[in-house]
């Protein structure tokens, strides 16, 4: 008898230099994020109302995105101050920065709409469900009745 219970000879293979590009994790989420950027803009463009407003907005990020994904991000000293900072616009208010605010309280606006009509219509939808419920009892007690008489009479 032969006992086929044997491991086989094991073999090692030498190892290799890396196959895949060596790729930084910064740069690699800075291109993500810039394509789910243009890809989101793309998507809800059309689908929602001021759109011109979050196309801005979106344009604006993207920028922000790819400059800080292609650069180290550099901060520059606001103009006629001693130490303060500004990523755009100087101080007087204007630029990408103030613009994607502006855009963002929009879309924060319109968030609430959508909530609230989205929570009027769940209201609904139950106030109608409780109305299906109560009646569909109703008419299963008035067929129970109407068989146990029949049943009776029997």
């Amino acid at each position: 008898m032969e006992n086929n219970n044997r491991i086989a000879s094991l073999s090692i293979t030498p190892t290799f230099a890396r196959q895949t590009p060596r790729n930084e994790f910064g740069a690699v989420l800075a291109r993500t994020a810039q394509e789910v950027v243009k890809t989101g803009a793309s998507i809800v463009g059309g689908m929602v109302p001021g759109a011109p407003v979050l196309s801005a907005a979106v344009s604006s990020v993207s920028s922000t995105v790819s400059s800080v994904g292609s650069t180290n991000a550099t901060i520059t000293p606001i103009p006629g101050t001693t130490g303060g900072t500004s990523a755009t616009g100087g101080a007087t208010g204007k630029g990408d920065a103030w613009d994607m605010l502006e855009a963002q309280r929009l879309m924060a606006e319109d968030g609430q709409k959508f909530n609230m009509a989205y929570l009027s219509l769940q209201n609904e939808m139950q106030r109608e469900s409780r109305e299906h419920n109560a009646v569909s009892n109703i008419m299963k007690v008035r067929h129970d009745s109407a068989k146990a008489a029949i049943n009776n009479i029997r």
